[in-house]
């Protein structure tokens, strides 16, 4: 048996072993939808990227032609005077270039530009971290929903022998004629079976489930099995924290709240590069254009790389230019709009923080609620032991006791059902209560170690 050692622990070939948290991170890691998710952060960083690229030169265009061009002879127009006319017998080539450039002087609407870029790839990136917070609390109860199923189905299993054994027990004092055991009692118990054969299937579907979520949220290969580090059910073993820290570590902490400061960051810059849109734009533009013609005259062939005729020219001009869009409506209308979003989220900050801070108390209530409730649960299973070991006791001494035993076996079963999905549900509450602060499962163990 090959063993081999890796981040997640000490696991045999073929077989990945978890624990909690390692799982948490593997399924953040692997999962494909946190894969989607976070490639949106890519477009926010082509925007800031295709911005910086329009900082020098937006406008450098160069565009070069060579092609044949008429040759050059002179006449005498109908006032005398000496010409230069186009004469296509004699074509040359000839070989032109022109280019053009505009240099935007704008500097403040580019670093309110890219400011807003900036702050909105922020809002992205806290709205990212807001969803992988809602994910690890999805990750986290598929971990202890995985326990749950594994203890239901070992309670399933030993309710099923318990049962079967008592089945064949009544069986042989039938068959021994013993006094105290009648057919009643055997047909008792043939008609509870079915609730322990449902306890088998719901078990079985329960693993089922569990199982296939964890696989598309891990992305394990067809050969790997899941198992974890732990082998039971249990209490998580982080400390509650009070109610205080829950406020403080909500403020310092919750991603919504980071969002919503970025989101107003990125609505004032955009205010204010709507406002600068409204001012005139000032650029710098320049213009050349070269063009030659080996075609020269029927006299003289045309050497001089700068001559100028009614085929060769060299021309060009750079100056500073002024843009004004005469459709100030549609500027004002775009100033308004960023400004009517800036002043939303303005009222949103005034309650956001305490809202917040009120869901994440809320679901510490929620959190204590459950362990008060799975502390009482411990002490009713303690109770239901005791009455399963004397019920257990009496049907040693007197086998017609079987509607008892079965009645306190029951009863317990139910008890360690009910149990058990208390401890998995106080778990992922308490996730929920780690999401609703901001922090991380990570985090939360180093804030509190």
């Amino acid at each position: 048996m090959i063993f081999i050692l890796a981040m997640t622990g000490i696991a045999l070939a073929g077989e990945v072993r978890y624990d909690c948290l390692h799982f948490v991170e593997q399924g953040l890691a692997n999962d494909p939808q946190m894969a989607e998710t976070k490639h949106g952060l890519e477009s926010k960083n082509d925007k800031i990227r295709s911005l910086t690229a329009e900082v020098i030169l937006p406008t450098f265009n160069v565009s070069m032609m060579v092609g044949p061009a008429p040759g050059l002879k002179e006449t005498v127009d109908q006032w005398g005077d000496t010409v230069d006319t186009y004469d296509f017998s004699r074509m040359g080539p000839f070989w032109a270039v022109e280019a053009k450039f505009i240099q935007p002087l704008n500097l403040g609407q580019y670093r309110s530009g890219k400011k807003a870029l900036e702050a909105d790839l922020q809002q992205k990136t806290f709205e990212i971290e807001n969803s992988t917070r809602k994910k690890e609390v999805e990750l986290q109860s598929y971990y202890y929903n995985y326990l749950l199923a594994l203890e239901m189905k070992r309670l399933a299993a030993d309710a099923k022998k318990q049962v079967d054994k008592a089945y064949d027990q009544l069986e042989e004092a039938l068959d021994e004629d013993e006094p105290t055991v009648s057919q009643n009692d055997l047909l008792n118990l043939k008609a509870k079976m079915h609730t322990v054969k449902e306890g088998v299937i719901e078990a079985d579907l329960g693993m089922k489930r569990v199982m296939l979520a964890i696989r598309f949220a891990l992305a394990l290969p067809e050969g790997d099995t899941f198992a974890t580090e732990d082998t039971v059910l249990a209490m998580r073993p982080e400390p509650l924290p009070t109610e205080e820290q829950v406020r403080d570590l909500t403020i310092k902490y919750n991603p919504e709240l980071k969002q919503l400061e970025a989101g107003l960051r990125a609505r004032r810059l955009q205010m204010d590069l709507a406002e600068a849109k409204l001012a005139p734009e000032f650029f710098i533009m320049g213009e050349f254009q070269y063009v030659k013609s080996w075609a020269g005259n029927r006299n003289v062939l045309q050497k001089s790389a700068f001559a100028q005729d009614a085929v060769n020219k060299i021309s060009g001009l750079v100056g500073v230019g002024l843009r004004y869009r005469l459709n100030f409506w549609k500027s004002w209308e775009e100033f308004r709009k960023a400004r009517t979003d800036y002043r939303g989220l303005q009222l949103k900050e005034n309650y956001a923080a305490d809202g917040l801070v009120a869901k994440a108390v809320e679901q510490y209530y929620q959190v204590v609620a459950a362990k008060e409730k799975l502390d009482a649960m411990r002490e009713s299973l303690r109770a239901s032991e005791a009455l399963l070991k004397g019920a257990a006791m009496k049907y040693d001494l007197d086998k017609s006791q079987t509607s008892d035993l079965v009645s306190a076996y029951t009863q317990n079963v139910s008890m360690k059902k009910d149990y058990y999905f208390a401890v998995c549900r106080y778990n992922v509450e308490f996730a929920g209560l780690i999401a609703k602060m901001g922090l991380s499962l990570q985090e939360y163990n180093s804030y509190f170690k």
